[in-house]
C-alpha cells in the first residue's frame, strides 16, 4: 500500500471517529441515526453510497482501474485533509446543533460565522472532499469518479430535504440567508 493511500484510508477513519463523537454527545438525538419524514430517506441513501464507495475503491484498486502515478494521489490527501478541516470547523461552529438527522430545535437559529459565511452545508462539503479524496489517493481517477457521482446526487437530495426544514423552520431569515451564502463551493454552487 503506497503512502498516500493509507493516509487517504487513515483519513476516512477520522471521518468515521467524528461520527462516533456525535453518537457520544449527551443530545442522544444528535447522534442518532433514526430520521423521520423530514429526512426524505437520505440518511439512509448516504449510508448506502459510503458502503458502496469503499466497494468501489477496493475493487477498482485490486482490478488496477484508473491507476495514478503516487505522486498524483497525493492530491487526494490533500482533498481528505481539507475535507477533514472543513467538517470539524463546521461541526465546531453549530456546536450543539450540528446532527447526523434533520432537525432543528427551538433555540435554534440561522448561523452565519465560521465556515457558514460563505457555504451553507460545510459538513457536506467536507464530507465530499473526504470520500472523493480517499477514492483518488487509494484508488485513482476511475474509483474518485465512479465515488463522486452517486455521493453528489446523495448529498443534492439531503441537501434539498435540509433546505425544505429549514426554510419551514427559519422562514425568511433563512430564505434571506440562501440569498447571501453558497450551497457547497463557496462564490460558486
Amino acid at each position: 500500500m503506497s503512502v498516500p493511500s493509507l493516509l487517504t484510508l487513515l483519513g476516512v477513519l477520522c471521518w468515521i471517529a467524528y461520527e462516533l463523537l456525535l453518537r457520544r454527545r449527551e443530545d442522544s438525538a444528535a447522534g442518532t441515526w433514526h430520521a423521520d419524514d423530514r429526512d426524505r430517506g437520505s440518511t439512509r441513501l448516504l449510508l448506502s453510497c459510503y458502503v458502496a464507495s469503499v466497494l468501489a475503491v477496493v475493487l477498482l484498486d485490486r482490478a488496477s482501474i484508473g491507476e495514478l502515478p503516487t505522486w498524483a494521489r497525493w492530491f487526494g490527501v490533500a482533498m481528505v485533509a481539507a475535507g477533514l478541516a472543513l467538517r470539524a470547523w463546521g461541526m465546531r461552529t453549530l456546536g450543539r446543533y450540528y446532527t447526523r438527522t434533520l432537525r432543528t430545535v427551538d433555540a435554534q437559529h440561522v448561523v452565519r460565522s465560521g465556515p457558514y459565511r460563505l457555504i451553507r452545508h460545510p459538513g457536506y462539503a467536507g464530507s465530499l472532499l473526504v470520500w472523493i479524496g480517499y477514492a483518488l489517493g487509494a484508488g485513482g481517477w476511475a474509483a474518485a469518479l465512479v465515488v463522486a457521482a452517486p455521493l453528489l446526487g446523495a448529498y443534492g437530495w439531503r441537501i434539498a430535504a435540509e433546505e425544505r426544514l429549514l426554510v419551514a423552520s427559519f422562514g425568511p431569515v433563512y430564505a434571506e440567508y440562501r440569498k447571501v451564502s453558497k450551497r457547497l463551493v463557496p462564490f460558486v454552487y
